[in-house]
């Protein structure tokens, strides 16, 4: 019988799934048992075993005909992959990982506590704003000084036309020398202009820009802080001052020269300046800007 089956399933069914083969178990039983009588003779325990064996062999031969592609195999137990953290995640983690640096593990924090200090300038070190303001035009603003102050005594006196006081705003000072060729100018006319300026021109742009330097945080607006302001009544009691000199108004000249050195002694105090009359001012300053130099990395 089993092997009938197996013939009976490669000839109707070749290579069906094992359902098919089942079912034609089932019509070739349905034909043997039409063909025979209807009143089914009582089968004894060998027959009955026997057709339970051929029926177990129908079914391995069944499944041993299905043919497909090997599926992988299911694992035996289901493992969750950790998801990966996203930016919220990872910030919460570091804020973690830093609370414990600050409290610690022992009672005590990792990390002692400091009490906020204001820096020396918009960046503190040796780079930041006032410190290169310094360098760069304290030896301007001092010289300023002294050559104002030295027009003290003709002033007093009266003397309006006296060297200090036409030294003072007289451009003598060569910024550019002419004639010299431009470098990287291949043309004729590549050649340099000079440009002269003032005591009082140079000083008046010196102390605006050391002026400007002194804050203490970005935010600030120049003209908004008191030693700027303090310059600029300064500078302009200075303009007026020279216009009076050249209109020959002796008094409007005095009057005019004493506000002004008040506005400079208030100023000095405000950018770190030695006061007015101090011996700072009683001689002549270097205006090249100084330059610092750690290594061979130098800056003024």
């Amino acid at each position: 019988f089993g092997s009938s089956l197996f013939s009976g399933a490669q000839t109707f069914f070749p290579g069906r799934p094992f359902q098919q083969a089942v079912h034609a178990h089932k019509s070739m039983s349905f034909r043997t048992s039409a063909a025979a009588p209807r009143r089914r003779p009582r089968r004894s325990g060998a027959a009955a075993a026997a057709s339970a064996a051929a029926i177990g062999i129908a079914f391995a031969v069944a499944g041993a005909l299905w043919v497909v592609a090997p599926r992988a195999v299911e694992p035996q137990a289901w493992v969750l992959a950790p998801a990966q953290a996203g930016r919220r995640e990872l910030a919460a983690q570091f804020g973690a990982v830093v609370a414990g640096l600050w409290a610690g593990t022992s009672g005590g924090p990792l990390l002692p506590e400091q009490p906020a200090a204001a820096s020396g300038g918009s960046t503190a070190g040796k780079y930041s704003t006032i410190p290169s303001a310094k360098r760069r035009f304290f030896g301007r603003v001092r010289m300023g000084i002294y050559k104002f102050l030295q027009m003290e005594p003709d002033i007093v006196k009266g003397d309006i036309e006296g060297e200090f006081v036409q030294g003072f705003f007289a451009k003598s000072i060569v910024k550019v020398k002419g004639g010299e060729r431009i470098k990287g100018c291949e043309f004729a006319e590549c050649l340099t202009k000079e440009k002269r300026t003032s005591r009082w021109l140079d000083f008046k742009a010196a102390s605006d820009l050391l002026a400007s330097a002194f804050r203490y945080d970005a935010s600030d607006v120049p003209r908004d802080l008191p030693q700027v302001k303090v310059i600029r009544a300064y500078a302009k009691k200075v303009d007026k001052m020279q216009k009076a000199i050249s209109e020959g108004d002796v008094a409007k000249v005095q009057q005019l020269y004493q506000g002004a050195k008040n506005d400079l002694a208030n100023f000095c105090p405000m950018v770190e300046l030695a006061p007015i009359t101090s011996e700072d001012y009683t001689h002549e300053w270097d205006t090249l800007p100084e330059v610092w130099c750690q290594g061979q990395f130098c800056v003024s």
